[in-house]
C-alpha cells in the first residue's frame, strides 16, 4: 500500500502540471483491483479479464459498442454495404494515429485480421470471425492471403466481405480481436509483442506508460492519456492506477473504503444492490473428459448425467443464482429476442436413478467384458478408482459439488476423489486435457448464441470438453453458411441439443455478474461479454 500511495501521489503532481483536473471534471485519476497480472496484451490472444481491462482501454477498433448496447464510429468514421449486406466498406479516420506517432492505417486492420486467422498465432478468437469470406480456408492453408475476404484499398479505405449478411457482424467488430496491429512496430517485438509496456503501442484514449512485474502482490500498471489518440469524444479521465489484488475480501475492502472506483462482485452486493448492473452470462457445470478411458464410454457419461439431480444444491444456492436447464446462459441472445426464450428453458433430461443405474452398469460392464476377454488391461473398477473432481477452492462451489458426488455414491456406486485448487490452476488443466471432471465457469464472451456455441466446434480454442462431435460439426457448419436468420436460429437451438447429447457437459447453475461504480464515480463502462472495464468517460463528482 506505500508504494501504491506513493505512486498515486507522483502521478497526481505529473497530472496537476501536465493537464490539472479541470472544474468540468476531466483529468481525474482513478483506480482499480485486478485479480491477477495480465499475462498477453496483444488483443488478438488476450484472454484472461486482467488482460482484457488493459487491452479494452488503450487499443480501440473500426467501432465502439456503449454502455447502453449502442455502436458508434471508432477509428472508422463512416461505412457503406454493398451486394445485399455481405461487403463492408469502412472510410477510416484521416487523424486516426498510434501512440508513436504512426498513422492508423487499414493496412493496420487488414494485418490484425491475416494474425486473427493464421495458424501459429492461434487466436482462441478465429473461429467467431468465420463468417468473414475465406477465413475458414485460410486458416487450413487452402487458400493463400489473397482468398481471405479483408482487404486494404488504400490508408483510409478498409473492405470485408461476408460468406453471408450478419446483423451481429458490427458488434464482432468491437471486439479486442478486431483491433488493428501495427506490422511494422510487430515485427520489431520479435516476438515480444504484448508481453511488457515497450513492446506496446496503442491507438486507444490510453498508452500503458508504466507496467511493474515485481512479484504478484506487488505489480501495478498505469494508463495515461494518450495525446496522440483522437476521437470525436474526448478522453474525460487522466489516468488509471491498476494494482494486482489477488484477494476478493481485500478487493471487496478497498471498494468500500472508497479506495477504489469500482468493483466486480462475486456475491450481490446487497450494500448498494440499487446500483449494481447484473449480467447473467455464465453457467457453471460439470465438464467430463472423454478422453479419459471410464469417460470414452457413452453409457457411463448418460449414466452420470442422468444421477445427478441439481435440486440436490436448490435450497443451497443464493437466491441470484438459479438452476440451470440448458448451456446458453439467460442473457444471451439470438438477434433481437432471447436465446433461452426461443430454444426453451429446460433441455436436461429429468434425474432418474434407476436409469442412470441402469444406464451406468451397461457401460461398467462392457469394461469388464473387455478385461475378461483379454482385450483390455483395465477393468471398470481399476478405472473407477482412478476418477477426480477438480473444484474451486472456495467453499460454496465444494459444498455443491459433494451434495452432488453424494448422489453418485448412492445410486452408481462411484466414489470419485475431489481435489481442490485455484479457479485458474483448474482453467489450465482443463485447457491441457489433463482431468477427468472439472467444475468449471462457461462464460459468454459475446451476447450472441452463436458464438457461444461456435466454441464447441472440433479444434475451437475455446472447447472447454475438446468436443470432436460431427453432429456437432455438422450443425455448427451449417449454422455459419446459412443466409437465413429463421434457419440459423433453429439450427443453434440444434447445435445445443447435440452439444448436450454428446453428456460431456452437465450445466449446474446460472452465474450473474456484479458491477458496481462508487458513489461519486459515474460513467465508469463495462462490457460484460469481453469482461473489461472502460475509463474513457469515467468522472467524481
Amino acid at each position: 500500500m506505500k508504494k501504491t500511495l506513493s505512486l498515486l501521489l507522483v502521478l497526481c503532481a505529473a497530472l496537476s502540471l501536465l493537464s490539472g483536473c479541470f472544474e468540468d471534471g476531466s483529468g481525474q485519476q482513478f483506480e482499480y483491483d485486478l485479480e491477477a497480472p495480465p499475462s498477453n496484451l496483444d488483443p488478438q490472444l488476450a484472454e484472461d479479464e486482467s488482460s482484457l481491462d488493459v487491452v479494452g482501454n488503450i487499443f480501440e477498433g473500426l467501432l465502439v459498442k456503449k454502455a447502453d448496447g449502442s455502436i458508434v464510429p471508432g477509428v472508422a468514421k463512416s461505412y457503406q454495404t454493398e451486394n445485399g449486406g455481405t461487403r463492408y466498406i469502412f472510410t477510416l479516420r484521416d487523424d486516426a494515429t498510434w501512440s508513436n506517432g504512426d498513422p492508423v492505417t487499414a493496412h493496420d486492420f487488414a494485418f490484425a485480421f491475416k494474425r486473427l486467422f493464421s495458424p501459429e498465432t492461434r487466436s482462441p478468437y478465429a473461429n467467431d470471425f468465420y463468417i468473414i469470406s475465406g477465413s475458414r480456408a485460410y486458416m487450413s492453408g487452402q487458400v493463400g492471403l489473397e482468398g481471405l475476404g479483408v482487404k486494404a484499398l488504400s490508408n483510409t479505405s478498409l473492405q470485408i466481405d461476408l460468406s453471408h449478411a450478419d446483423e451481429s457482424f458490427l458488434d464482432l467488430l468491437t471486439t479486442p480481436a478486431a483491433f488493428p496491429c501495427n506490422e511494422k512496430f510487430f515485427n520489431s517485438t520479435k516476438g515480444g509483442y504484448g508481453l511488457t509496456a515497450e513492446a506496446l503501442i496503442s491507438n486507444g484514449p490510453f498508452s500503458l506508460t508504466t507496467w511493474i512485474k515485481e512479484g504478484e502482490k506487488d505489480d501495478y500498471l498505469v494508463l495515461r492519456q494518450n495525446d496522440k489518440y483522437s476521437s470525436d469524444s474526448p478522453v474525460v479521465a487522466g489516468s488509471v492506477v491498476l494494482n494486482i489484488v489477488p484477494d476478493y475480501e481485500d478487493r471487496l475492502k478497498n471498494f468500500e473504503k472508497g479506495e477504489t472506483d469500482c468493483l466486480l462482485y462475486t456475491d450481490h452486493p446487497k450494500s448498494v444492490s440499487e446500483g449494481a448492473v447484473s449480467y447473467q452470462n455464465t453457467t457453471w457445470a460439470l465438464v467430463l473428459n472423454q478422453k479419459e478411458p471410464l469417460l470414452s464410454n457413452g453409457n457411463i457419461r448418460r449414466g452420470l448425467v442422468l444421477a445427478t439431480d441439481k435440486n440436490a444444491i436448490k435450497d443451497m444456492l443464493p437466491a441470484y443464482q438459479t438452476l440451470a436447464g440448458a448451456l446458453v446462459p439467460p442473457d444471451i441472445q439470438m438477434g433481437q429476442q432471447s436465446f433461452r426464450a426461443f430454444a426453451g428453458e429446460n433441455l436436461m433430461p429429468t434425474p432418474n436413478a434407476q436409469a442412470a443405474k441402469e444406464t451406468y452398469r451397461a457401460g461398467a460392464d462392457s469394461f469388464d467384458a473387455a478385461y475378461n476377454a483379454g482385450t483390455s488391461d483395465d477393468d471398470y473398477n481399476s478405472l473407477a478408482s482412478q476418477i477426480t473432481v477438480l473444484c474451486p477452492d472456495d467453499e460454496a462451489s465444494l459444498s455443491y459439488l459433494q451434495n452432488l458426488l453424494q448422489l453418485w455414491q448412492r445410486d452408481l456406486g462411484l466414489f470419485p476423489k475431489v481435489e481442490t485448487m485455484s479457479l485458474e490452476d483448474i482453467q489450465s488443466k482443463v485447457y491441457l486435457e489433463d482431468y477427468d471432471i472439472a467444475l468449471v465457469p462457461i462464460t459468454a464472451t459475446q451476447n450472441s448464441a452463436e458464438s457461444f456455441l461456435a466454441d464447441f466446434y472440433t479444434g475451437s480454442e475455446r472447447n472447454l470438453p475438446a468436443l470432436s462431435d460431427p453432429v456437432v460439426d455438422s450443425l455448427l457448419q451449417r449454422m455459419e453458411d446459412s443466409t437465413s436468420a429463421s434457419e440459423r436460429a433453429d439450427l443453434c437451438r440444434q447445435a445445443e441439443q447435440a452439444i448436450l447429447a454428446t453428456n460431456c457437459i452437465i450445466p449446474l447453475y446460472y452465474q450473474p455478474q456484479f458491477f458496481v461504480q462508487g458513489k461519486s464515480v459515474q460513467n465508469i463502462e463495462y462490457n460484460p461479454y469481453f469482461g473489461y472495464i472502460k475509463f474513457k468517460e469515467a468522472i467524481k463528482n
